[in-house]
């Protein structure tokens, strides 16, 4: 298992601590699906397979277990936490409330420019090769929707947003793990994804922010029709 690397290098950019860099990897595995929910790892193979020392890479873990996305396990592993669908909800609801707003003042601020790469964005998310890995899916999908976030002109909404990833995120590998029917029906979002661009161009923050509400309500009611095979009893 110390042979499968976790997550797209962050770069081992000067000035970062140790324990930033394995903070910073490890978040972007959460993110880009390299840990399904209920998956358990010691620390000693993480650090082998980042290529860092055991404490930093402790520390990294006990940052992300602070924040929800990891816990310790009595054997001295870690775990991405299995969720009820009570508790899964209730991460839908935060996220609602605290995306549909983001979005809504995106929508005030964004710039041309900031639209382009959007558009750039739902290139590089709607037409990857049917093969593409889903990890690379999930990081496209990622990197589109902070870019929207991030036009809110807030750094503490964008980093409470990302608390709630870190919770959620692990699970929409299990999307790709999942019937093919299942995974179109979830996956099929592009004309949606286009009308939000579309009305953040416009400014139209009301109208955004409903699509912005739809997609989320969308994405709750497929995990809460495949509850029984993905989330704990």
């Amino acid at each position: 298992m110390v042979d499968r690397w976790v997550a797209p290098k962050v770069g081992r950019v000067k000035g970062y601590t140790l324990r930033e860099l394995a903070y910073g990897e490890l978040r972007a595995a959460l993110l880009s699906g390299r840990f399904a929910p209920g998956e358990a790892i010691t620390v000693r193979e993480l650090a082998e397979m980042m290529q860092l020392g055991f404490m930093p890479v402790r520390e990294g873990v006990q940052q992300l277990a602070s924040q929800g996305a990891l816990e310790f396990l009595p054997n001295r592993s870690v775990r991405v936490p299995v969720y009820t669908l009570e508790e899964v909800r209730k991460i839908y609801e935060a996220r609602i409330l605290i995306e549909c707003y983001a979005v809504e003042q995106a929508a005030k601020y964004i710039t041309p420019e900031q639209v382009a790469a959007l558009n750039e964005g739902l290139q590089e998310m709607f037409t990857r090769p049917a093969d593409t890995e889903a990890r690379d899916k999930l990081k496209a999908n990622y990197d589109f929707h902070f870019q929207i976030y991030e036009a809110c002109g807030s750094s503490y909404i964008v980093e409470m947003i990302e608390r709630l990833w870190l919770r959620i995120g692990p699970l929409h590998i299990s999307v790709f793990n999942s019937a093919p029917a299942d995974r179109e029906d979830f996956l099929a979002v592009q004309p949606q994804h286009v009308e939000l661009v579309n009305a953040l161009r416009a400014h139209d923050a009301v109208h955004a922010k409903e699509i912005m509400l739809s997609l989320l309500e969308k994405s709750l009611a497929w995990y809460e029709r495949h509850a029984a095979n993905l989330l704990a009893a």
